[in-house]
């Protein structure tokens, strides 16, 4: 009677998941992982068996990691069973431990990242709709705890999402005593792992050790952990959404860095900050997988600093506080604009290009544009009718100096940099608009006084910096 019941449960559960995640719609063709173990052989056969109900069509992936004995049989296994059932497949073979050695990761990394090479390609080629692997319940939690106690925020706590891009997850509502009294009850044969019984590994002391006993403590552990992962999901997808619109405003590409602005940043929501920060480190490293709280953390603590102070990161990465907000860049990236640069004459009206360094466009207009304030780091408006002689860009340069107030008071650039903190080693680097010694515009910090924008103002010139291949607003 148990086994029968663990039959309907699963199939079941299966149906619930796939629909409540909209995962499958008729007619889709899903490019199905089978390894031969337990878990990808009951994905296989609960997707065979509701596939004239769902509408579907499968294609098999099998990947040969080439590490045990046993994988020439499973593979052959995974190859008949297919045959059998009239399903068509692909296989693919690849010596992972050689593989992991130049990815420079673990076995485990090496495997999981070929996995899902090869599936995106069969998906490809053979036009499919979606992946389904077959991670379940245990999973789940097992990846949650191990995402705890690492250190890490929402996004952690989601775990594995049921659906991300193409990639579904129909057996993650289902536990892994349910998946083999499924498989029991319908007498198919799969293949097991001896690694995954290895204490060496983190995750099997969770998965032996840890799980037993949060389940004695409470029977239903891993249903309230997976409730858990679904509603750190939720949370995790709204507060995304709400950070990928602050970072429109509030954050601007600087060569291969990018840069928070503080006055942007100013009286927004911590946990927004946070999500936007952590956006930020996973977009200048390309990756999250090393990334966890306490550097998200460490990044925001800069704000409270002197300008100069920095953190070391994950991925060579480091957080700058500067003068306008916090810069995280590569530790190796070279300074973006080069030192005693030649002065380049501003076309007005017009775009100047700063070879290796991005562009200036110059625009003149009768009436003051409408422009957001949280996007005017890199974009200026002067008074164009105070503007003597010709314009250009460059470095700074001795003597240079600027107006600071209403009645004319001159300030040496200089004494600016030194006043407001920055670093000596990124002041020669600093761009300005300049005429002959009067600066007008310290690119990405303030404009001269006398040249700010009054009710007598006729002309208005309205200069915008680019880095190259940016547009920075």
């Amino acid at each position: 009677m148990r086994s029968a019941g663990g039959r309907r449960n699963v199939l079941e559960q299966v149906k619930r998941t796939i629909e409540e995640f909209h995962m499958i719609q008729p007619g889709d063709k899903i490019i199905t992982g089978v390894s031969g173990g337990a878990d990808s052989m009951c994905l296989f056969h609960v997707l065979l068996t509701l596939s004239e109900e769902l509408d579907i069509r499968l294609h098999v992936v099998h990947v040969n990691h080439l590490l045990r004995k046993e994988a020439g049989e499973e593979e052959e296994y995974v190859r008949t069973v297919c045959i059998q059932n009239g399903i068509p497949y692909t296989v693919f073979q690849r010596d992972i431990a050689a593989y992991a050695g130049e990815l420079g990761c673990s076995l485990e990394e090496a495997g999981r990242v070929y996995r899902y090479e090869c599936f995106e390609a069969v998906c490809r080629q053979e036009k499919g709709q979606r992946i389904a692997v077959a991670h379940h319940l245990n999973d789940r939690a097992e990846t949650l705890l191990f995402h705890a106690v690492r250190g890490t925020g929402m996004r952690g706590l989601g775990s594995i999402p049921a659906v991300r891009g193409r990639i579904i997850r129909p057996l993650l509502s289902v536990s892994r005593q349910e998946i083999e009294a499924y498989l029991a009850e319908k007498q198919i044969r799969y293949y097991q792992d001896a690694s995954n019984h290895s204490l060496d590994y983190t995750r099997n002391i969770l998965r032996h050790q840890v799980l037993p006993v949060l389940e004695q403590v409470n029977e239903k552990a891993l249903c309230h952990m997976g409730g858990l992962s679904d509603l750190a999901e939720e949370y995790w997808s709204y507060v995304e959404e709400q950070a990928e619109r602050l970072e429109q405003n509030a954050v601007i590409r600087c060569g291969d860095g990018m840069e928070l602005m503080q006055t942007a940043a100013e009286g927004q929501p911590k946990l927004l900050l946070r999500h936007l920060v952590y956006r930020m480190l996973v977009q200048t490293a390309g990756s999250a997988r090393d990334l966890a709280q306490e550097h998200v953390e460490q990044v925001l603590s800069l704000m409270n600093k002197p300008v100069g102070k920095r953190v070391a990161l994950p991925y060579e990465l480091c957080a700058i506080r500067r003068y306008q907000g916090i810069r995280i860049q590569r530790k190796t990236e070279d300074a973006r604009i080069p030192e005693g640069m030649t002065p380049v004459p501003v076309a007005i009206p017009g775009i100047t290009k700063l070879e290796h360094i991005g562009e200036v466009e110059c625009r003149l207009c009768s009436t003051v544009p409408k422009l957001e304030i949280s996007k005017k780091l890199y974009t200026e408006m002067l008074d164009y009718g105070k503007i003597n002689g010709t314009l250009c860009i460059r470095n700074p340069m001795p003597g240079d100096y600027f107006i600071v107030n209403g009645l004319g008071d001159r300030k040496k650039l200089s004494r600016f940099f030194i006043d407001n903190k920055i670093p000596r080693e990124e002041r020669a680097s600093v761009l300005v608009l300049a005429g002959e010694k009067q600066v007008y515009w310290i690119i990405g910090m303030r404009i001269s006084e006398d040249l700010k924008l009054t009710h007598e103002t006729e002309q208005v010139l309205q200069i915008e910096f680019r880095y190259e291949g940016e547009r920075n607003g």
